[in-house]
């Protein structure tokens, strides 16, 4: 009986899949669907005999080792299962003869980056645009977005996707077939190997959220984390200090009409677009609150188009109290000395350093827009909201899309009521909140 110089396992590690059990059957989070309650299994036995096969009980998705590899680096053609086992014993090391006389690698090419040329708007939007068409959404990803105020139709129209777990080679080799050069593209960047890559990890798993430009371009990405990384909750999707690789640049999204005569500004791309899917006001969203550059690029266009008003809808951390009450995050409330941890007591006379440096930072970005709004000549006027009588912020709803979220949550639980209540005076059945229409 032939026995394989390698197993479905050895082959899951070099794709760099994610184990959730271990043994000679394990379950993994699955690299087609990004299901990660263990649907997706890899057996490398099968009554003592070698197996190697995967299947996922969540999308369908079943094969071989071969098959998998095939499928996660792109590898197409009648002799796909082929150059696939050549290609995995090269990468463990076991295929017994000088790989380096068979397998010419491409080392990153040494240029100097002023000279690069930057591609235009249409080419690397061309680039994004079939990158999407490559990715899906995953249901828990769908989910989320539901719960943040997005309609299943708006989710659709944005084009949210997930982040793959693996597979990032096959990709950036899909789209240099269909035509596109990679180079200069934010996110894409030459491996180890010589080949062109797509900066996707486990770290950076999330919604990969499209940023679009006044000209509907999708000018970059901006990642909603799963999980936060160095206390980040969202990162680019950027290929910098890579060989090859170019950095996102930071880019302002616009959600809306470019040619009216409002438009409001927000810190975040996702929060900008949920604040425009709730309420149908123009949005822009910039990086942070102190990425002004761009931002200042982005007025003065809609300006030339007619604009004549800014909201800033930043969020309520520039209205924060700032008085010590030993809550603003525990590592760091446990070092300061303006708080008893033994009696409870917290000096309300003192301010607390941390709260006052957040709130400074917005302010000083609330100002920034102001004097960038000053210089082009438009008004501007300060959002405020979940305010107490002496207009601090009361510490309920952040950001602008928390806060109509929430009224808009309330507003369909009611409306539910009424259908509910409706139904049951006419003696018929209790609708479900899908089939009621409140399903998103």
């Amino acid at each position: 009986m032939y026995e394989p110089k390698f197993d479905i396992s050895e082959v899951a590690d070099l794709l760099g899949i994610e184990r959730l059990t271990e043994g000679n059957s394990f379950n993994v989070v699955c690299p087609f669907c990004g299901d990660r309650r263990g649907k997706m299994n890899f057996r490398v036995l099968k009554d003592g005999n070698p197996c190697n096969t995967y299947r996922c009980f969540n999308c369908g998705s079943q094969g071989n080792m071969l098959t998998l590899y095939a499928e996660m680096q792109g590898i197409y053609g009648e002799d796909r299962y082929k150059r696939a086992y050549r290609e995995i014993l090269e990468a463990l090391g076991k295929s017994g003869y000088d790989t380096v006389s068979h397998r010419t690698y491409r080392p990153p090419a040494v240029y100097d980056r002023r000279e690069q040329e930057e591609p235009d708007f249409e080419a690397r939007s061309r680039v994004y645009e079939s990158l999407l068409e490559l990715l899906t959404l995953t249901e828990s990803h769908r989910r989320n977005l539901l719960n943040r105020g997005f309609g299943r139709e708006q989710i659709e129209e944005f084009q949210f996707r997930s982040t793959p777990v693996s597979g990032t080679e096959g990709i950036a080799r899909r789209l240099l077939k269909e035509g596109h050069s990679l180079r200069g593209i934010p996110g894409f960047f030459v491996n180890s190997r010589g080949n062109w890559d797509a900066a996707f990890y486990g770290r950076n798993h999330g919604i990969l959220c499209p940023v679009r430009s006044i000209g509907g371009y999708i000018t970059g990405f901006q990642i909603r984390l799963d999980s936060p990384y160095d206390g980040r909750k969202y990162l680019w999707f950027s290929s910098t200090n890579k060989p090859e690789g170019t950095g996102s640049r930071s880019p302002v999204g616009f959600f809306g009409d470019p040619y009216g005569k409002v438009v409001r500004v927000t810190e975040g791309i996702l929060k900008a677009s949920a604040a425009y899917a709730m309420s149908g006001y123009s949005f822009l969203g910039v990086p942070g609150v102190n990425q002004y550059k761009e931002l200042e690029k982005s007025l003065a266009e809609l300006k030339e188009n007619g604009l004549e008003e800014v909201h800033e809808y930043y969020d309520m951390d520039k209205l924060m109290p700032v008085s010590c009450q030993g809550d603003y995050k525990e590592p760091v409330c446990e070092k300061c000395g303006g708080a008893d941890w033994e009696t409870g007591i917290y000096e309300d006379f003192l301010s607390c350093p941390h709260k006052r440096a957040k709130r400074d930072q917005i302010q000083e970005g609330c100002r920034k827009l102001y004097e960038i709004c000053h210089r082009l000549g438009l008004r501007c006027i300060q959002k405020r909201w979940d305010c107490g009588p002496e207009g601090t912020w009361n510490g309920n709803y952040k950001g602008i899309d928390d806060y109509w979220w929430g009224h808009l949550k309330l507003r369909r639980e009611q409306e539910m009521e009424d259908v509910f209540c409706r139904a049951a005076a006419f003696g018929g059945g209790i609708p479900s909140w899908e089939k009621a229409g409140f399903g998103g």
